[in-house]
C-alpha cells in the first residue's frame, strides 16, 4: 500500500517525503533548555509513576507524513503567520483576552496542525480524522470548527515544550469519541480537541482556560483548586485532563 501525505494525499515517495518537525526550529531555539532532552512518558492513573518510554533532542522530534511540497508550502505559511502572535503570548507580552480575530485563526489553524502532528507521532491505533487536517491544505484560511482549541498563560508553567495526551476512558466495547492534545510552549498551554466522529459537544474546565476556536465556543466553567505536582509532566496532564468533553446524545 503506497503511503501517501496527510495533506495533500500526494503519493510519498524518497523524493518527495519530507521530515516535518512537530515543533518548528524557530520555536524548537526558543523553549529549548541547555543539557535538557524531551522525554515521553506514559502515564498511568493506577501507576505510583510515569514510565519512561524514550528521550531524546527537541530538533530531533519529527515525522515523516508529509510531502516537502505541503511541509514547504502551506504549512510554512502557517508558521509565518502565527509565529509573531506565539512569541508574543508565550513571552507574556500579550493576553489570550486581547487577541484579534486574525491572531485567534492564526494560533488557532497552528495548534491544530501541531496537535495532529503530536498525536501521530504517539503512533496510536485510533485513526485520526485526517480530513479535518486536509482542510488546511487545500484553505488554510478555512479552520474546522470541528476541533475546539483552548489556551492558558498560566504564571507556574515550567520552561520548555511539554506535551500530553491522555487516554480516554471508556465503557468496555466502545471507541473513545475525541483525543485531547495538551502542549505547552513556556508560558502559553494549549489543548487541542479532535473529533474522532461527527457529533454535538459540550465543553466543561476550570477557569483557567480561554477558549480561543471556534469564534462562538461555549464552555462550562467548574472551579477548582490546583494541586502541587511533583513532575512537569503530571502538571501537563492534569492541565490537559481537566477539559472535560461529553458528546450529546441526539434521541432517534
Amino acid at each position: 500500500m503506497v503511503k501517501t501525505c496527510v495533506g495533500c494525499g500526494a503519493p510519498l515517495t524518497k523524493e518527495t517525503q519530507s521530515r516535518e518537525h512537530i515543533l518548528p526550529q524557530w520555536l524548537a531555539q526558543e523553549v529549548r533548555l541547555p543539557d535538557q532532552s524531551l522525554k515521553h512518558y506514559l502515564h498511568d492513573e493506577d501507576a505510583t509513576e510515569n514510565v519512561l518510554l524514550r528521550s531524546h533532542d527537541l530538533g530531533s522530534y519529527a515525522i515523516k507524513n508529509v510531502c516537502a511540497s505541503c511541509n514547504n508550502g502551506w504549512m510554512s505559511r502557517l508558521e509565518s503567520r502565527a509565529k509573531p502572535v506565539l512569541l508574543g503570548l508565550m513571552n507574556q507580552q500579550s493576553s489570550l483576552l486581547q487577541l484579534s480575530l486574525d491572531d485567534r485563526t492564526a494560533i488557532s489553524a497552528w495548534a491544530i496542525k501541531t496537535a495532529f502532528m503530536i498525536a501521530s507521532a504517539l503512533q496510536s491505533k485510533t485513526d485520526l480524522p485526517w480530513k479535518l487536517f486536509g482542510q488546511l491544505a487545500v484553505e488554510p484560511e478555512r479552520i474546522p470548527v470541528e476541533c475546539f482549541v483552548l489556551a492558558a498563560q498560566p504564571p507556574f508553567l515550567p520552561e520548555g515544550f511539554l506535551y500530553a495526551c491522555p487516554t480516554a476512558i471508556m465503557p468496555e466495547g466502545q471507541e473513545p469519541a475525541h483525543i485531547c492534545v495538551g502542549f505547552t510552549v513556556r508560558h502559553l498551554h494549549f489543548v487541542v480537541v479532535i473529533p474522532l466522529f461527527p457529533a454535538d459537544r459540550v465543553v466543561r474546565t476550570s477557569s483557567i482556560h480561554t477558549p480561543v476556536w471556534p469564534l462562538d465556543l461555549e464552555i462550562g466553567v467548574v472551579y477548582r483548586n490546583f494541586p502541587t505536582f511533583s513532575l512537569p509532566s503530571d502538571l501537563i496532564n492534569y492541565l490537559t485532563s481537566i477539559v472535560e468533553v461529553g458528546v450529546v446524545l441526539r434521541r432517534p
